[in-house]
């Protein structure tokens, strides 16, 4: 058995895009309440939250596109298990030996915890030491191996042990140095937060069903050409996925993306008509779109009706570079890649676009795991849904645009630089298994 991921990852150190326009809410939590925990946020790249092992403590990237717990150092008194995991990306991996634990996360106490010790883990960024999967139990690698309940993932193992725990997740992101919003984010489970009550509210989305096993995540559809571009233009998008009933594209929604991966086709129609846009070549064959810093660029995507525009600053990410002539140079939060291409090693496309940190700090999401629970296939119907809220003022996200890239600064852009967007992609998910 080989786990691979289906993208390249490419870990950047990019500079913090500045402010940002949440619709205002009052009352945000300033501490832990059981069932959530609040998150660190280091410079809109990498999200991580706070975990203890028998009494450890490990700060560990949070990852809704992938389903496994690893750490990168021992973990004393943790009793091994006899089997060893792995899990790799196309650029960095982590693998060790399965041992178990009293893990305590968000509130929550779980005896005999299943995951790996990865001390050579070459996939760890942002100060983080491990990482924890949020994905479904069908694509955890430990539970595959260990064929068992008993080696579920964390998520699986609180909501199969606790019936009064509802079983869903919903995870809020922040922008870094937001005055406005000084919490980096909030990750809960089994309950919302108290200000986001209309979540529950909004319209059910269906997950829906991976062609292959060991390949589910948290996936949907997108509304029929349901992305509305620069200029009100509507961009047509139409799946790849083979055997769907339906045109309509299938989304995965994973916090371990900081860049949103679309096919190229729709990067071309978000950046293509902007004054100074260029696809440049990075390496390797990647492209990224590069962009003047002070260009505005709208889009709204839109979920079972409902819109959800995308912040100005998250459509054009600042890296803090430069071009020749030392004018300011940023990023497409939306970069093209071509899925059937990435999915080649699965024999067939299983998603159109991946929705990382650049959508989702504009929308907060819950995942129901329905009938996703403590299984290592997936089901031939799904009752696990997602639900967004839509957390960005349109007009008031332009104003604070402008009023952040009128003061913001840059630095020279190097060959070397330009390798960190190999892939565009700062991701930690979206591995699947091959059996």
């Amino acid at each position: 058995m080989t786990l691979s991921s289906l993208l390249p990852l490419s870990l950047l150190a990019l500079a913090t895009c500045g402010d940002a326009s949440h619709l205002r809410l009052s009352g945000r939590l300033e501490s832990t309440s059981p069932g959530t925990s609040l998150l660190d946020n280091n410079m809109d790249i990498v999200y991580m939250t706070n975990v203890t092992l028998n009494g450890t403590s490990f700060s560990v990237m949070i990852d809704t596109g992938s389903s496994d717990l690893w750490v990168s150092s021992p973990v004393p008194g943790a009793v091994s298990q006899n089997y060893s995991a792995s899990v790799s990306y196309a650029i960095g991996s982590a693998e060790g030996t399965v041992m178990s634990a009293t893990l305590d996360f968000a509130g929550f106490s779980i005896d005999d915890q299943f995951f790996f010790v990865a001390p050579n883990a070459s996939s760890l960024r942002g100060g983080a030491s491990g990482l924890i999967g949020l994905g479904p139990s069908s694509s955890s690698v430990v539970r595959f191996l260990g064929n068992s309940s008993a080696s579920n993932p964390p998520l699986d193992r609180i909501f199969t042990s606790n019936s009064s725990v509802s079983p869903f997740l919903t995870v809020l992101l922040q922008r870094a140095n937001d005055p406005d919003e000084p919490f980096p984010g909030n990750l809960s489970i089994g309950e919302v937060l108290p200000d986001y009550q209309d979540i529950l509210n909004q319209p059910r989305l269906p997950v829906t069903i991976s062609p292959i096993n060991g390949s589910q995540h948290w996936q949907t559809l997108l509304d029929f050409n349901g992305i509305i571009g620069p200029n009100g233009t509507q961009i047509g998008i139409k799946t790849q996925v083979p055997g769907v009933q339906t045109q309509n594209a299938t989304v995965v929604f994973d916090t371990g993306f900081s860049f949103s991966q679309v096919p190229p086709y729709v990067a071309e129609a978000l950046y293509s008509n902007i004054p100074g846009a260029k696809l440049i070549n990075v390496s390797d064959g990647a492209q990224a779109w590069q962009l003047d810093c002070d260009q505005e660029i709208n889009a709204t995507f839109l979920f079972g009706g409902v819109e959800f525009p995308i912040h100005p600053l998250d459509l054009n990410l600042d890296i803090g570079a430069e071009d020749d002539k030392g004018n300011p140079q940023c990023v497409g939060g939306f970069q093209g890649i071509s899925f059937d291409v990435a999915q080649a090693n699965a024999n067939t496309t299983v998603y159109d676009m991946i929705l990382g940190m650049s959508f989702l700090r504009n929308a907060y999401m819950l995942v129901n795991f329905g009938n996703m629970l403590n299984t290592t296939t997936n089901p031939s119907t799904s009752t696990a849904y997602i639900q967004l809220l839509s957390i960005t003022n349109a007009t008031r996200a332009a104003q604070d645009f402008t009023n952040v890239r009128k003061k913001s600064s840059a630095h020279t852009i190097s060959n070397s630089s330009k390798s960190w967007l190999i892939g565009l992609v700062a991701g930690i998910g979206l591995s699947y298994i091959l059996a």
